[in-house]
């Protein structure tokens, strides 16, 4: 997994897609952000996961001890 080669291009087609009208003032920060997650998510997904990272198959929640 890499950090898309032009993320202006990316935001575009994403916000396109979601139907999502970015101000042109708030663009930079949603790309800032949108480099910072891939980044992120380079390092979670470099991590490999074994057998026993798996979730369980059913969650039953428990009432909270007060």
């Amino acid at each position: 997994m890499s950090l898309p080669a032009d993320t202006r291009a990316l935001m575009e087609a994403q916000s396109h897609w979601l139907g999502l009208t970015i101000a042109p003032e708030h663009q930079p920060g949603v790309i800032t952000y949108l480099e910072l997650a891939s980044r992120i998510a380079m390092g979670v997904m470099a991590h490999p996961l074994e057998p026993v990272d798996e979730p369980a198959n059913v969650f039953i929640p428990v009432e909270p001890q007060l």
